[in-house]
């Protein structure tokens, strides 16, 4: 898909923003991030600021729907930690980190990221 550079950097920062969550969520559910620490690293990523810089641009383009729903899964996600940990525990993180792996793969298919040397 050819892009011009805005659009490069968004799927760069979305794509760096699901590989980043997945770190973490790989390092919680092999015990070796913390609830306090899986809660700081999502802070970090500032996921409602690029929810409000690249959510007008990707919800009126079709060819970015895997970048929309990678954007909506970890918005969620970072929204609702605290609830999902309380009600169904750490390890239902599990199926969160599936979904993002499986968004991840999708958009690195559509945007031949491995090309790409600046994404992560």
């Amino acid at each position: 898909m050819n892009l011009n550079l805005s659009d490069r950097q968004m799927v760069a920062d979305v794509t760096r923003m699901g590989i980043r969550t997945a770190v973490l969520l790989r390092g919680v559910l092999l015990q070796k991030v913390d609830r306090d620490t899986l809660k700081w690293g999502l802070q970090e990523l500032s996921i409602p600021n690029l929810m409000d810089t690249y959510f007008p641009v990707l919800v009126n383009r079709n060819e970015y729907v895997n970048l929309l729903n990678l954007l909506f899964l970890i918005y969620s996600l970072d929204g609702q930690l605290d609830y999902q940990i309380r009600e169904y525990g750490l390890d239902s993180l599990k199926d969160d980190l599936q979904e993002i792996n499986f968004s991840l793969k999708q958009i690195g298919e559509a945007f031949d990221l491995p090309n790409w040397e600046s994404v992560v």
